[in-house]
């Protein structure tokens, strides 16, 4: 009976050293969206008015979405006014901080979401497709779409980091 459970003790420790993959871990591409979104809203005396969430897909697959055909985005918004309307009927407007308003905004249905995006919409939201035409590299390294209200006020969401350099 002594060896016995000396013998499992000896099994579970070998057993527990080896190198085990954790599932927590992000798959590249995983972390290559998330880096590319930001969340943004609109707060008004302490009432939630929207949600955006949006990727910049330029930044997330470049090879997929080249910079050469302008800046895209992928918006995921939430509204608490919910009256069918999308939320640029509804007095929202979108835009670069330089000014720069969407060449083309196209509304989506959840169907028509395809790989991450599809699987990091809210199930809850109005999906949009923006694009802006291209910029120049200064607009592009400070990357910041602006969402206001006529009556909510604005705020920011901003893409552009510096780029490290690699030695």
């Amino acid at each position: 009976m002594l060896k016995q459970i000396l013998l499992f003790c000896i099994v579970f420790m070998i057993l527990g050293c080896q190198k085990m993959s954790s599932g927590l871990a992000p798959l590249k591409t995983d972390e290559s969206y998330l880096q590319a979104t930001r969340k943004t809203e609109l707060i008004v005396q302490g009432n939630t008015q929207i949600v955006v969430i949006a990727t910049h897909l330029n930044e997330f697959d470049w090879i997929k979405f080249p910079r050469e055909e302008g800046e895209i985005f992928f918006l995921d918004v939430y509204q608490t006014r919910k009256n069918g309307k999308g939320f640029l009927k509804n007095g929202y407007e979108i835009r670069l901080a330089n000014g720069t308003k969407p060449s083309k905004i196209t509304r989506l249905k959840k169907e028509d979401l395809e790989g991450m995006i599809a699987q990091n919409a809210t199930q809850w939201g109005e999906y949009y497709w923006v694009e802006f035409p291209k910029q120049d590299k200064r607009t592009q390294d400070r990357m910041i779409l602006v969402l206001s209200h006529k009556d909510f006020g604005e705020n920011t969401l901003e893409f552009g980091f510096k780029k490290i350099k690699k030695y």
